[in-house]
């Protein structure tokens, strides 16, 4: 496997997680979304150790914006669906 191909397959991996542990965090309501929040540090510090390059940090920051707003979109209408759920008349 290419190098390139390596470095983008773990940065998109890690900025998922990352993402996603952000989406999960404003919505749980208990004192468990502080351990998302440390999860989501844990994972960036984790890749930042990994990979030293301004790039690819900036690339793995920008990757996980799009992945918190994606997941919270999916998240939101996934809660909206469930609080009204469609009615067949």
């Amino acid at each position: 496997m290419p190098d390139w191909l390596k470095k983008g397959l773990l940065c998109t991996l890690f900025s998922l997680g990352c993402g996603l542990m952000l989406a999960i965090f404003p919505n749980v309501k208990t004192g468990v979304n502080f351990l998302f929040s440390i999860l989501a540090l844990v994972i960036a510090i984790f890749y930042f150790k990994q990979f030293t390059s301004l790039r690819s940090r900036i690339v793995f920051g920008v990757m996980s914006l799009l992945f918190f707003l994606i997941f919270t979109i999916v998240i939101a209408v996934v809660l909206y669906a469930r609080a009204h759920p469609m009615t067949t008349t």
